[in-house]
């Protein structure tokens, strides 16, 4: 088995080529997607999906239910600095606040922008290349430090006495099991 000799500096500026790449890929990537809201004609809202009223009609004061959604959040609030059941104000927090977020997201419509099959391969590979590098540097973090000369060896029982131990337990062990 081959043994990676530590070089902090080397894995540090590894991380960093690979942040730099994952980040380089995730902007042209995010670049290429177009966002925009529902559109609105006449008064009432279309999100240009389908046709009349059975595709992509909505109301014309947004999502319905979504200001209901801020009842919760309040009660949670409340109740979580009131120091109260604190369980179900983290819970009707957490709720509350994803619900809303999952609303928003749900109206908001994304499209990608025409583009090459070597430009999608190549934000793809950056942000593929990027993360591997970067968890390629970390992987050697936190890992066996080598100890320096100066520091003593860790203290406890040195090697004859825990072979002599071992032997002591593999005797009882065969008394055990002859018995």
């Amino acid at each position: 088995m081959r043994t990676k000799k530590l070089n902090p500096l080397s894995d540090f500026i590894q991380f960093i080529i690979g942040g730099c790449f994952f980040a380089a890929g995730v902007f042209l990537l995010s670049n290429q997607v177009m966002v925009r809201a529902p559109i609105a004609f006449g008064g009432a809202i279309r999100s240009g999906y389908g046709g009349g009223w059975a595709g992509g009609f909505a109301f014309p004061w947004g999502s319905p239910g979504m200001g209901l959604l801020l009842l919760p959040l309040g009660i949670g609030l409340c109740m979580a600095f009131a120091d109260v059941y604190a369980r179900w104000s983290k819970l009707l927090i957490w709720a509350s606040l994803s619900a809303l977020l999952i609303g928003v997201l749900n109206s908001i419509r994304m499209s990608f922008m025409p583009t090459t099959l070597w430009q999608l391969g190549v934000y793809v590979g950056m942000i593929g290349i990027g993360g591997g590098l970067m968890f390629k540097g970390l992987k050697g973090a936190g890992d066996d430090q080598p100890q320096s000369p100066q520091s003593p060896h860790p203290s406890g029982l040195d090697n004859a006495d825990v072979l002599e131990e071992l032997a002591e337990l593999r005797a009882k062990v065969d008394r055990i099991n002859q018995v």
